[in-house]
């Protein structure tokens, strides 16, 4: 797909409705302009709810294994907290991105290439969702399909409905809404294979009625985006009660907590789940579940939560890491960002085969990724990265179509804190045994090899762009591994504990709503007042902007301090000193320092040490440790505005070594290697370096090819 013409960058949207509502297109991504106070409510107390829950459901699924069918019914409560009446509504119907070419999605899969691990639907596979009837208080209301991002007029992922009443500024509406779902083979988070079932995104899902001082809106604004293939969801807040009708002896696991005992209807076995305060469904239906793991995490910060996880039988060992991981990311979400305020959460092991369905976030409700124990260390990242979805796309609920980097990459940042302590390892069965395998990773190195601009150029796109317009694949994956490093080095610049109370002011502040960039940007300053221009300066240049960063040592050398001829003043008078007078001289005081001892000396004579930097990129803070060779050090500040410095001591002892950011907290800079430098070269580190790197790349790459 391409843009359409002469896109300005804006904020703009197209009117495309009666009630002169705009709504957001092709241009609407990252938000400069902070949130009023009291946008989506304010901020939530203590008490309940937990949300304004502007959009709730009343849903029932009736699945058919065989036929990977859903008879869908759902009764929408939609509340209207604009100032005008609303005739015009729009929905997202997501399973049509996988209906064949002509939808957003397939056309930038063709475009961007393959989707995760690749896999292609062929005949039978394709799936949909075909709205049969949206009814208001019994009358039909008119539907037709609408591209509000200037995709192809063949896209069917967003529904137009024009109901027969409008409903008036601050009322509320019930619609009754029929739909037919065929799931597609499991693709891109959802569908089957086999009889197993993942069965997400599924019900036409009303979009998102944007109000003034919310997001960057200035009015009412609806924000229902196609379907594209880098992008993720948005969605109001509300209850959802869900009932989902299996065959016997299938286990059913979804969003929400149980509600009852199963119970018997003509379909089959009918599975009850409700749940408030939250933004999006999912279930899962297979008759190939081991009996579920249990457990439950106890601690600070929090209430109790419990923890099931469904896994095949053969994927015991990634159940069990995946049961572990989850308990582990409860106590330390709840005590670095707030409370986890949901009573249960449900982990999902996919099987051999259906990996694509792995490694997806729902609130309450999770799936990760299996395989024999030799992966273990992986299911444990992923699962981590997964459940603390929960907290970002979940509870801070951002828009995952124009700020992705707002979940995807403060997450990746987030799950990279809680690892830091642990090594990233992977045993490969008897490559690993016989020292083959990949050497153990910090989780920092992994992040600055992925995501500090290796090629040593800017990135095409900024990680806050929207996740659309982007220049490939590649540069939609910064916003992963690129933001965790930029929120890295930001956090080492400020020092102490200011982004963490900063993180603890944004979630206290947005939980339950839907912040923008920017509203991180000002609960980050306004928890460290004091490094307002700090972080406002790194947000322009590293959020939404894609300033490189390249620091160098480029000259490290230490001379003797020698007489010379010429010259001189000797006992007050001026006297002429030859060649052979300084030969003299400097061989008698070589003589004298060998017959003594001296301790951290390297001669009788001072030396002059010079080091000299250049800064190839954007301005950071830099320190430059230099050390000498009687084991004395000092650590100096690189001027600021300074694109070269060059330093000169004169002491008894020589430089030995120099190096720039000796405490590793700048890992934009896309080459550490040139950070140090020994007066004398040795090249077997750097060596050693590329070989073990090349082997971790390759190791990663084969393996996250496989997810």
């Amino acid at each position: 797909m391409t843009a359409p013409a002469d896109p300005t960058g804006s904020r703009s949207a197209e009117v495309d409705n009666a009630d002169g509502i705009p709504v957001a297109g092709w241009e609407a991504g990252a938000v400069r302009r902070a949130s009023a106070q009291d946008a989506w409510g304010g901020q939530r107390g203590d008490g309940a709810p937990l949300s304004d829950r502007v959009a709730s459901y009343e849903l029932r699924a009736v699945v058919d294994p065989v036929k990977h069918t859903v008879e869908g019914t759902e009764k929408l409560h939609w509340k209207n907290r604009s100032d005008r009446a609303v005739r015009t509504l729009y929905f997202h119907t997501y399973l049509n991105g996988f209906a064949g070419p002509g939808s957003t999605w397939m056309t930038e899969k063709a475009r961007f290439g393959q989707f995760r691990s690749g896999v292609d639907l062929e005949a039978g596979q394709w799936g949909y969702i075909d709205v049969q009837s949206v009814a208001q208080g019994g009358r039909a209301a008119a539907m037709r399909y609408v591209q509000p991002d200037g995709g192809p007029p063949t896209d069917r992922s967003v529904l137009r409905v024009d109901l027969p009443e409008a409903i008036p500024a601050g009322g509320e509406a019930s619609l009754d809404i029929k739909f037919h779902d065929q799931l597609p083979r499991v693709t891109a988070r959802t569908g089957w294979f086999g009889s197993y079932h993942l069965v997400a995104q599924w019900f036409p899902k009303i979009g998102v009625l944007e109000l003034a001082g919310e997001r960057g809106a200035e009015g009412p604004r609806w924000n229902v985006h196609e379907f594209h293939m880098h992008s993720e969801f948005y969605a109001d807040w509300g209850s959802y009660d869900l009932e989902i009708v299996a065959p016997r002896g299938f286990t059913v696991g979804s969003v929400g907590g149980r509600v009852g005992e199963p119970r018997e209807a003509p379909e089959g076995l009918v599975h009850h789940f409700h749940q408030d305060d939250v933004h999006d469904v999912a279930f899962t239906v297979w008759d190939g579940f081991a009996p579920p793991l249990r457990g439950g995490y106890d601690g600070p910060g929090s209430p109790h939560v419990d923890v099931q996880v469904l896994y095949p039988p053969e994927y015991d060992s990634s159940g069990r890491a995946a049961l572990q991981a989850t308990i582990d990311a409860l106590r330390y979400f709840s005590q670095t960002l707030g409370p986890y305020p949901y009573k249960q959460v449900t982990v999902v092991v996919p099987p051999f085969n259906a990996t694509e369905s792995g490694g997806m976030e729902y609130e309450t409700f999770f799936t990760s990724i299996g395989g024999s124990d030799a992966v273990d260390a992986l299911v444990r990242y992923v699962t981590v990265h997964e459940f603390g979805h929960g907290y970002f796309m979940g509870l801070l609920a951002s828009n995952e179509f124009e700020e992705p980097f707002l979940d995807e990459g403060i997450n990746e940042w987030w799950d990279s804190r809680m690892l830091e302590n642990e090594q990233l390892t992977f045993d490969l069965g008897w490559p690993s045994r016989l020292g083959f395998g990949p050497p153990p990773l910090h989780i920092w190195d992994f992040q600055w090899t992925t995501g500090s601009n290796l090629p040593g150029r800017p990135l095409a796109d900024p990680i806050a762009g929207n996740s659309w317009h982007r220049m490939s694949s590649g540069t939609y994956g910064a916003v992963y591994a690129h933001t965790a490093v930029v929120m890295h080095d930001l956090e080492k610049q400020l020092g102490g504990d200011a982004i963490a109370r900063g993180m603890k002011l944004y979630y206290a502040r947005w939980h339950h709503r839907h912040p923008s960039a920017a509203d991180l940007r000002e609960a980050l300053v306004d928890a460290a007042p004091d490094a307002a221009e700090t972080i406002r300066r790194w947000f322009d240049q590293q959020v939404y902007g894609a300033d490189l960063v390249d620091d160098a040592i480029d000259e490290v050398t230490s001379e003797e301090i020698l007489p010379q001829p010429g010259r001189v003043e000797n006992d007050g008078k001026i006297v002429e000193r030859t060649a052979d007078d300084v030969a003299r001289e400097v061989a008698d005081r070589r003589a004298a320092f060998d017959r003594e001892r001296h301790d951290g000396t390297d001669g009788p004579f001072p030396f002059r040490s010079v080091i000299r930097t250049q800064r190839h990129a954007a301005e950071v803070p830099q320190t430059l440790l230099v050390e000498f060779a009687d084991g004395s050090a000092v650590r100096l500040a690189w001027p600021v505005g300074e694109r070269w410095h060059r330093w000169v001591f004169e002491k008894p002892a020589r430089v030995k070594q120099a190096r720039l950011d000796p405490a590793g907290s700048i890992l934009l800079d896309v080459n550490k290697l040139d950070d140090g430098r020994t007066r004398e070269s040795h090249h077997l580190p750097a060596v050693r370096l590329a070989a073990d790197g090349t082997t971790w790349l390759e190791t990663l790459l084969s393996l996250v090819s496989s997810l």
